[in-house]
């Protein structure tokens, strides 16, 4: 309790998740009474009155349970914005108990009429409950974790709903036999009554939040409440969601009827029915339960519309089943649970989104809104059955037909609507599967106006990870060449995408700054393609202008982990390769913005390198996590031959293992000191293992090492020891002594000697490699942008490796590795092209 009091003063994002369970837990009994009430006046009516009342009983309940919506809210909307949310969902609660109350009594009685009027009084405190619950929500946790507590929300209301309904209709087949229908309706309410007690207790613990609204009461409430109704269709994205969602709860409320319709076709005698119907809707909950956590996983920090379109899809498949199935068979069990699975795809994220983007103070007004238009919904469709059953004498399959038939016209409305929706949820679903995507410094990115996010390009599912990672649609600005096949037309059509050329620059550009002060977030890739050699490329200055043209901020943002994907030009191949984990694992981390005005192109590519050092350091291992793994790399496959002298003798791992045992004048001279150092890696030197590891790290990430061989030459610093004897031991490349330098190969191939690559470059005693002057790389075929990436300068000491950021001050050069920043003596800057220039 005063961990909740505690709570008051912080805002939502400072809150603790846990703030919402007390609210859950309340309006999950609140549901589960409700429905198990629902769920048993049917049977009772079965019992007393006979089985051809059972489908005029069930219409007569629905309607109840509908028109105080219809009545109340508008006023219950109003309430919920003048009001604490949370008083308003207390006092509901604890008008459930009278409702109850007047159910027993009903009981006692044996008055049906009078059952129906506690039912009655139980739909009102439900209309007055349903704005105050959802209204709450946002103010508890915020919008990052509002589609998580809307996909919780949603599911265990559900489960309420329906496990109420299944448990009211089991409990009643199993004591009506023994006591009569009167008297087991009045244990099933007793027990109801407890629940209800401790619910009302429960909500006690919900946080208090600050009153939106000073609007007073005007008596037009009472009479102009669907002026509610106009307010929400004026809003676009809100009057298409509220419509959706009002659709799958009326065409639920239809099914409730066909169900118990149903189950009396098919059961012989009075009792079984309700065991029968309860087991459907038991099911139907625990598909809706399971959607409705993946809806909650994919949807984490932000609300995926996408699933509603996979939802609607989903649906009418699932009512072919139900046509074509005995409903006494698993098959039709089996389609009660891909319905609910899919129904929650399809409305959880229907009900996010308007939770979402309804304004602070009208989301009580809002939300009832929606619901009155649920309900009317549900009265349509209820008469809709009450004309099917009673007038056409339709049976409960030829209903269904004509659901499958409604719910296909909207299936393909929404697929229509949701089109690019659709295609990003299924990347994401796919995303979600295959890799694991860690997200830094979203608190950075802006939630409203535009901004130009800069990003390194390593693959071409970039543009997805960046899309699967912000809470924002994210455009893209791409280069006119990628759009010369049909199928990346259409997908630069489907996502907005933007296209460059050096024939229009002009157009594009001013196309792009108007994108941009419309609000929209735009990504560019700034290095001007996918990088092929596994590095920071240099940026184009034109992507920077953009932002100085639209006074927008620069959101710099890093892909750490993605050399080595399917996707990446690792091995010099796209897409033909073997997965190298998992789940593949990828960091997208995200900047401070950066001022238009006064940034640079090099200021924003040293930005993103930053990012990069601090996604590269914190999964990289450390202390004895990376000695173990080297000693693991070492000491794994010792009958490889690993050295090779000039004279063409030859020693595998294991003869070099076996120098650690042997005193040091029995060692090769030239094997000495390497001997030394691999003894003082075995035996514990943290500091070493973690260099060596680092340098491991650094060069399997760029596409020096897919070369089948190249030459160690001349470097600055101790260049060569960072290289021997670590990268044939770990790596089981045979190491060749040749006049030039010392060359690594790939066991077992014969490399001619004029396609052997020559690499010098920089090492210091504290970080290892630093810099690299290696192979080129030929660009993408496909592509008109660059010929070829340089790997390798002449005069420089060639590029910064992967993990790195710098500072150059007064003409002093600062290296940023893994600890304090090194000053490099013999370093003056990085030029354009990102190469290292000596002082």
């Amino acid at each position: 309790m005063n961990s909740m009091k505690e709570d008051k003063g912080l805002n939502s994002s400072e809150r603790s998740f846990r703030v919402v369970w007390p609210l859950l837990f309340s309006q999950t009994i609140g549901a589960f009474n409700d429905n198990a009430m629902k769920a048993m006046i049917p049977l009772i009516a079965a019992v007393q009155l006979g089985k051809g009342s059972m489908d005029e009983v069930s219409t007569r309940v629905s309607v109840l349970l509908i028109v105080p919506f219809v009545i109340f809210a508008p006023i219950a909307g109003w309430i919920t914005d003048r009001f604490s949310k949370k008083k308003v969902i207390h006092y509901s609660l604890l008008a459930q108990l009278f409702g109850l109350g007047i159910i027993v009594y009903s009981f006692t009685e044996e008055s049906l009429t009078l059952c129906l009027s506690g039912f009655f009084l139980l739909s009102v405190q439900s209309a007055f409950l349903s704005p105050a619950k959802k209204g709450i929500l946002k103010e508890l946790v915020g919008t990052n974790r509002l589609a998580k507590a809307v996909g919780f929300m949603e599911m265990l209301a559900m489960l309420g709903i329906l496990g109420g309904a299944f448990v009211g209709a089991i409990a009643f087949d199993l004591i009506v036999q023994e006591r009569g229908g009167w008297e087991a309706a009045k244990v099933i309410c007793f027990f109801t009554s407890l629940l209800a007690i401790l619910s009302w207790m429960v909500s006690l613990l919900i946080p208090d939040t600050n009153v939106r609204s000073v609007r007073s009461f005007n008596y037009k409430l009472l009479i102009t409440h669907f002026q509610d109704l106009f307010y929400l269709f004026k809003r676009r994205g809100l009057r298409y969601a509220a419509m959706g969602d009002a659709w799958f709860w009326a065409m639920g409320g239809f099914l409730y009827l066909v169900f118990v319709k149903l189950s009396g076709e098919v059961v012989s005698g009075k009792v079984g029915m309700g065991t029968l119907y309860g087991s459907w809707f038991l099911l139907l909950g625990i598909g809706i339960m399971v959607g409705s956590i993946f809806v909650a996983y994919l949807n984490r920090g932000r609300i995926e519309i996408g699933l509603s379109a996979i939802g609607a899809i989903g649906i009418p498949f699932v009512y072919i089943g139900m046509y074509f199935t005995d409903p006494l068979f698993e098959a039709f069990e089996f389609c009660c649970l891909a319905l609910g699975f899919f129904g929650a795809l399809f409305f959880v994220p229907l009900n996010g989104y308007l939770q979402d983007q309804a304004g602070e103070h009208e989301r009580g007004r809002i939300i009832a809104a929606s619901n009155l238009l649920t309900q009317l919904s549900g009265i349509f469709l209820i008469v809709l059955h009450s004309f099917f059953s009673n007038v056409l004498a339709l049976t409960s399959k030829q209903e269904l037909l004509i659901i499958l038939f409604a719910s296909s016209i909207i299936g393909f409305f929404t697929l229509r609507s949701l089109l690019e929706d659709f295609f990003r949820a299924l990347f994401h679903v796919f995303l979600r599967i295959f890799y694991r995507i860690k997200i830094f410094g979203m608190e950075n990115f802006p939630m409203s106006g535009g901004c130009l996010l800069v990003s390194n390009h390593l693959s071409y599912a970039d543009p997805v990870f960046i899309g699967a990672a912000f809470p924002r649609k994210i455009r893209y600005l791409a280069y006119t060449g990628l759009a010369k096949s049909r199928i990346m037309r259409l997908v630069f059509k489907l996502t907005e995408t933007l296209t460059v050329s050096q024939e229009r620059s002009l157009a594009s550009i001013k196309k792009s700054v108007r994108k941009l002060n419309s609000g929209v977030p735009l990504c560019v890739f700034a290095e001007g393609g996918i990088s092929r050699l596994g590095t920071l490329l240099p940026f184009m200055r034109g992507s920077i202008l953009l932002a100085k043209q639209a006074n927008v901020p620069i959101v710099p943002v890093h892909l750490d982990g993605v050399w080595g994907s399917i996707f990446s030009m690792k091995g010099g191949k796209f897409f033909k390769k073997k997965p190298e984990s998992f789940p593949y694992e990828i960091t997208v981390r995200v900047g401070q913005p950066i001022n238009p005005k006064v940034s640079s192109t090099a200021e924003v590519r040293s930005q993103v390198m930053e990012l990069g050092r601090l996604s590269f350091n914190s999964r990289l291992k450390e202390g004895k996590d990376a000695l173990d793994y080297l000693k693991y790399k070492i000491f794994r496959n010792t009958e490889v031959e690993i050295i090779e002298s000039n004279d063409g003798q030859i020693w595998e791992k294991s003869d070099l293992l076996k120098m650690l045992k042997k005193p040091k004048d029995q060692i090769p001279r030239q094997f000495q000191l390497w001997v030394q150092e691999l003894e003082n890696l075995i035996k514990g030197d943290l500091s070493l293992a973690d260099k060596i590891y680092s340098n491991w790290t650094r060069v399997t990430e760029m596409n020096l090492w897919d070369e089948n061989a190249f030459l160690i030459g001349q470097g600055k610093g101790p260049w060569v020891n960072s290289w021997i004897p670590w990268f044939p031991l770990l790596g089981d490349r045979k190491m060749r002594f040749m006049p030039d330098g010392i060359m690594l190969h790939k066991e077992g191939l014969n490399t001619p000697e004029k396609e052997i690559i020559l690499v010098e470059g920089l090492a210091s005693s504290k970080n290892g490699l630093i810099a690299i002057n290696g192979p080129d790389s030929s660009s993408d075929p496909t592509e008109d942008s660059v010929s070829k990436q340089s790997g390798s300068k002449p005069n420089t000491f060639g590029k910064l490796l992967n993990g790195y950021s710098y500072s150059v001050s007064e003409h002093e050069f600062f290296l940023r590795g893994r600890g304090l920043p090194e000053k490099i003596e013999i370093v003056r800057k990085i030029d354009q092209d990102g190469f290292l220039v000596p002082a």
